[in-house]
């Protein structure tokens, strides 16, 4: 929807005539990596061992500068159509961001001051299918978009001195790397071989 974006699912209470007489939004979100896990699944279909240890890991800041961004926005659509937005996520990635932005929370999901709901899962193992796993309900709190945003944006300021004492040591590195390109000891691009 134009001005809205998109999501991921939404249950409606729809009444015979095709009145729309209830909503919510449900946002899926899982974590992303850095780098690729390709090669290692390829070699590990193919029985064969890798020259060297692939890299990649999880993408923890992407998806808390990305998805919670994602649901203050949606979040306070949400509050002027007196509908929520219910945010399905990994557990842990919901402690990462508990952990990050100290937003209020409310287990009565069902308070009009609550517009976000997170429910979390953890994955554990299937008892009837070896080797399978299924998602387990552990959490299910709510916020409201302006609680989950003030979290974010009205946090401790680092100190200025530490703040000013990085930009020094970037300059004394964009120095040096400057004076290595003017003795041409240094390429300004990388050889990427």
């Amino acid at each position: 929807m134009e001005g809205f974006g998109n999501v991921d699912f939404v249950i409606a209470d729809v009444a015979e005539d095709g009145e729309v007489n209830q909503f919510l939004s449900v946002e899926l979100q899982a974590i992303d990596i850095t780098g690729s896990a390709f090669e290692s699944y390829q070699a590990l279909r193919a029985g064969v061992d890798l020259d060297k240890r692939p890299t990649y890991g999880f993408n923890w800041d992407n998806v808390y500068k990305r998805y919670i961004t994602q649901l203050i926005r949606k979040g306070y659509f949400h509050h002027h159509w007196k509908s929520k937005i219910v945010a399905v996520i990994p557990e842990q990635v919901y402690q990462y961001i508990k952990g990050r932005a100290d937003f209020i929370r409310s287990t009565d999901v069902t308070s009009p001051q609550v517009n976000i709901i997170f429910m979390t899962y953890c994955l554990e193992q299937d008892p009837t299918r070896a080797g399978e796993y299924r998602p387990r309900l552990v959490t299910v709190e709510g916020t409201s978009h302006s609680s989950l945003q003030n979290a974010i944006l009205y946090k401790e300021a680092p100190q200025k001195e530490a703040f000013t004492a990085q930009i020094k040591r970037s300059l004394v590195r964009a120095v040096n790397l400057a004076e290595l390109i003017a003795k041409g000891d240094a390429s300004p691009i990388p050889d990427e071989n």
